[in-house]
């Protein structure tokens, strides 16, 4: 069987590849064959069974769906906002495959919600508000989310993750793309509308990617974002980086720090750390509002352009060496020890990759026999012993919090 050349709809064989934004040369690589080969594959349809399996992996698409007889449709493109070096960025087949995931997960809680009547979605609260400007922005979501200065000090991204899942949003982190590729995206919908945020940023810059697109999801801009510049010039993204830089810190309390002092030099490198520590914010962040308010103008933002983008985009080459693992023959008791931290560590990634929301309507579905323990796993691409560990977090959260 695997070794039997079988006929499978060449259409789908094609477009599995395109959608997913890969290049012949690249799949030919890891598919171990030349990209005549491959060419073949896509123009006839024949393959042996064991490369079409493989092949499914890569793309990560059923199988059986290359036996499809209906031709497959083109896949909607994002909106992409996401510049490289000036240049429009290309989709890559992690982002992509991450977007499908993320629709994915949603669909999942809708067909829980088909299934159950006491399980209820409820529609997205800031679906109704037609917003136009920052301002506007700014008033609604101070409406839905109490924004004041104790909570802009003392909230961590989990606490503001939590406050925006509240508005019937999924929120989910990635952990395979680098920033300078995708810092967020925000895919709408009336209900159940999806943020993504990068994972491998600092907790600062997360809260600003986070209210990026949320600002994305109340102006019903959806797209993929890493606006890695601070000059950016297409409105949607200048709108959004305003209303994050807002919600954070707001421009009366910047004009306030800048009336009390004597600041002459608005692109020092200690001004900006001292500000951003005290108002718990990154780097990022109070550039962007010495940009707005004028406090550093075009010209002197060209002058020490490459100067700030430095200071503030690239991450810090600081490398921790860990020291040499000394090896030594472990005893039962401790490979079952290391085996529980392993699964410990996997079921809190989990947790954090999927968003609290996304979990307990998991374990609610869980618990009400809706699905089994095995599609509770196959959902989350983990192990049943990790599932374990999951509930028993999300359980003993739920009873710290009260």
């Amino acid at each position: 069987m695997a070794t039997e050349v079988i006929q499978a709809n060449k259409n789908w064989l094609k477009w599995a590849r395109e959608s997913a934004h890969y290049d012949k040369e690249e799949v030919a690589k890891k598919m171990k064959v030349k990209e005549d080969t491959l060419d073949n594959w896509e123009e006839t349809g024949q393959i042996q069974y064991a490369q079409l399996i493989e092949l499914s992996k890569i793309y990560r698409i059923a199988p059986h769906m290359f036996f499809n007889g209906k031709d497959p449709e083109p896949e909607e493109k994002p909106v992409d906002f996401r510049t490289i070096k000036n240049k429009k960025a290309e989709l890559t087949p992690d982002i992509v495959f991450e977007l499908r995931n993320a629709k994915a997960r949603r669909e999942t809680l809708l067909d829980i919600e088909e299934e159950d009547e006491d399980f209820v979605i409820p529609d997205f609260k800031l679906k109704g508000y037609d917003v136009n400007t920052v301002d506007e922005a700014i008033e609604v979501i101070n409406e839905v989310i109490r924004l004041n200065t104790v909570r802009r000090k003392k909230f961590s991204i989990d606490d503001w993750i939590a406050e925006v899942e509240k508005l019937g949003i999924l929120v989910f982190q990635f952990y395979k793309i680098k920033p300078s590729e995708l810092r967020g995206y925000a895919i709408y919908y009336d209900k159940l509308p999806i943020i993504g945020i990068n994972h491998k940023e600092s907790d600062k810059a997360k809260k600003f990617t986070l209210f990026h697109e949320l600002a994305h999801l109340l102006l019903k801009k959806e797209g993929l974002s890493n606006f890695y510049s601070l000059n950016i010039k297409d409105d949607t993204e200048v709108k959004c980086n305003a209303i994050a830089g807002e919600i954070l810190i707001p421009s009366n309390v910047i004009r306030s720090e800048v009336e009390n002092k004597n600041i002459e030099d608005f692109t020092d490198e200690e001004l900006i750390k001292e500000l951003s520590r005290r108002y718990k914010v990154s780097n990022e962040v109070i550039v962007r509002k010495f940009l707005n308010e004028n406090f550093i103008t075009k010209k002197e933002y060209e002058k020490f352009k490459e100067k700030l983008n430095k200071f503030i985009f690239e991450p810090s080459k600081t490398q921790h060496k860990r020291a040499p693992r000394v090896r030594k023959e472990l005893t039962p008791e401790e490979i079952n020890e290391n085996k529980i931290k392993n699964d410990m560590r996997i079921a809190r990634r989990t947790i954090t990759e999927n968003g609290d929301y996304y979990i307990n309507s998991l374990i609610y579905a869980y618990m009400n026999e809706i699905i089994t323990d095995l599609d509770f796993a196959r959902n989350l691409d983990v192990s049943l012993r990790v599932v374990k560990f999951i509930i028993q977090i999300m359980i003993k959260e739920a009873s710290n919090n009260g």
